[in-house]
């Protein structure tokens, strides 16, 4: 065939292409399918895969114009977008649903952790054990019992399951967060039941003023922003707990303000919360009306209802600067770092009147604040129960380094504690019938509270193994000698597939935590109707070596 005839052949065919590709709706039914798009139904005309290297060589060769070039790419192009499916499904560490070209994003993901404990204490945890730091709270009242245990334990718990539901709204720029958990601590005196632990919503559309409201960690300190699924050990030490910035659990539900993260070398965090941990609020929190004391009588009133510290709320802020790189909040160098990367950071808390007590006056058991009592007693700020109104100050400090596989952090941290009342406590020390007859004062003000960590790992094959070590070290009580709490960690991680999502630790810890001090309720005076002997009566530091084998699972 000769080339006039190939052109002229090329250029029907393009003609009845491009005829097709414009042509009204009567050929579109018969040439193209139905599609969902965005909420309509449209006809959409079926698209001759060689039709873009058609054009392409009928450009070159003048058979089509320039305008008819472009205007057939841009329905194509057009065609194809409409025929793209509006909902898409697929996994990429988790489970991934986006819906109406993105508008709408889902991301499902779970984590399993499961551990075997074995851990020998001291004859000291049988008598006295402890009472003061992480008293067990039993009953409505919440009656102090001393935890005291066998010297050997072997247990098998369901450390964290958590189920996590996140993405975004209407577009990325307005983000949600769900967690849901299902587990038991280790010492937890009652089994695990389901519970939201996170839900909150998330602006970015201004990328130097974001925007976050709901149940959340409070951007506080770093070991209280990190995730446990990105630690280098099976727990945090002791001490992290202790710290958060409500003196009750790290999370809370408030407002926070904040910058990207991504796209600023400083970071700054202002929040608004409730202070009173998560699921919770200060409308549940109430006082009792003078149980005993300084009235002459020691009939509890269970008609509790005057709640005093309904307009309080919890103020925090945190600044952190990115001095070279950005580490961020995990643990260790996984990613094995080329260039160093560091960063500094502070925070403050002011969380006022805590209500550790139904009276001022007169300490034992409570019926009120039992929420209050239990997350105090659970993060090891016993020996704060039972000095009534109290407001927290709390200040924190960190630094963290990351190069090549090795990696160090560290803080520091300090709370003020601030009774409202001032003066000790009065206990009741005697009964004649209903009336009390002789008070007691506790023997010293409760002090402040102090402690740091200090933390480092290396990875001894990339990426894949790592061995860590820590220090930590707690004062409970400023004002008290002999109650200095000290913890030493080793830990051994295994990463399958270098990342922190699929891991197995062998973590070995030892644990000499002082009994000193005092602490209402559980040292002498006692209440009167609480015996004569105090729970503390005998000393000596408690001491636990104990191995955990944690394997954990993220997908």
């Amino acid at each position: 065939m000769r080339r006039g005839a190939q052109l002229n052949l090329l250029g029907a065919m393009l003609t009845l292409v491009i005829w097709v590709c414009g042509s009204g709706a009567a050929h579109a039914v018969e040439s193209g399918r139905l599609v969902e798009k965005d909420g309509k139904y449209v006809f959409v005309e079926s698209q001759d895969p060689a039709l873009k290297l058609l054009m392409e060589r009928a450009l070159r060769q003048g058979v089509v114009s320039q305008e008819e070039f472009d205007r057939t790419m841009k329905e194509s192009e057009a065609r194809a977008y409409l025929l793209q499916p509006s909902f898409k499904a697929w996994y990429d560490r988790g489970f991934n649903f986006s819906m109406n070209d993105n508008a709408f994003f889902l991301k499902i993901r779970a984590r399993f952790q499961g551990r075997m404990t074995q851990r020998f204490r001291n004859e000291a945890w049988r008598n006295p054990g402890d009472a003061k730091n992480f008293p067990d709270l039993l009953g409505v009242c919440g009656d102090y019992r001393a935890n005291r245990s066998e010297g050997e334990a072997l247990t098998f718990s369901l450390r964290r399951a958590r189920l996590y539901f996140m993405g975004h709204l209407f577009n990325p720029d307005f983000k949600y967060f769900i967690q849901v958990r299902g587990e038991t601590a280790e010492n937890s005196q009652s089994p695990g039941f389901l519970q939201l632990f996170d839900w909150n919503l998330t602006t970015t559309h201004v990328p130097w003023a974001n925007l976050q409201f709901g149940q959340y960690k409070v951007f506080f300190n770093r070991a209280q922003i990190n995730s446990t699924a990105s630690m280098q050990f099976a727990e945090r030490a002791m001490v992290m707990d202790a710290f958060t910035a409500s003196g009750l659990d790290r999370r809370d539900i408030g407002l926070t303000l904040m910058n990207d993260e991504e796209l600023y070398p400083v970071n700054y965090y202002i929040g608004v919360f409730n202070g009173t941990g998560p699921n919770f609020n200060r409308l549940g929190v109430f006082n009792s009306e003078d149980p005993g004391g300084a009235s002459g009588t020691t009939q509890r009133n269970i008609n509790a209802n005057a709640r005093l510290d309904t307009g309080n709320v919890m103020v925090t802020g945190r600044l952190m600067w990115n001095v070279m790189g950005r580490p961020g909040y995990g643990e260790g160098d996984l990613v094995y770092s080329e260039t160093p990367q560091m960063a500094v950071g502070a925070g403050y808390a002011y969380n006022p009147s805590i209500n550790t007590s139904t009276n001022n006056n007169f300490i034992g058991i409570d019926l009120a604040n039992l929420n209050y009592r239990r997350q105090l007693a659970t993060f090891g700020n016993g020996r704060q129960l039972g000095w009534g109104g109290v407001d927290y100050s709390t200040w924190a400090a960190d630094y963290i380094f990351k190069y090549r596989g090795l990696s160090f952090q560290t803080e520091y941290y300090f709370k003020n504690v601030i009774r409202h009342d001032k003066g000790r406590p009065q206990i009741c020390t005697a009964l004649t019938g209903s009336t009390c007859t002789a008070f007691a004062e506790a023997p010293g003000l409760l002090g402040n509270a102090q402690g740091w960590y200090a933390q480092s790992g290396y990875y001894l094959i990339p990426q894949k193994l790592e061995l860590a070590a820590r220090y930590a070290w707690w004062d409970p009580d400023t004002r008290a000698e002999g109650d200095v709490i000290k913890e030493v960690n080793a830990a051994l991680s295994y990463y399958f597939h270098s990342t922190y999502d699929h891991k197995i630790v062998f973590e070995f810890s030892n644990t000499a935590m002082g009994t000193g001090g005092f602490a209402i309720g559980r040292s002498a005076p006692l209440p009167a109707g609480f015996g004569t002997t105090p729970l503390d009566a005998v000393g000596g530091t408690l001491v636990e070596n104990r191995l955990r084998i944690q394997y954990e699972i993220f997908f």
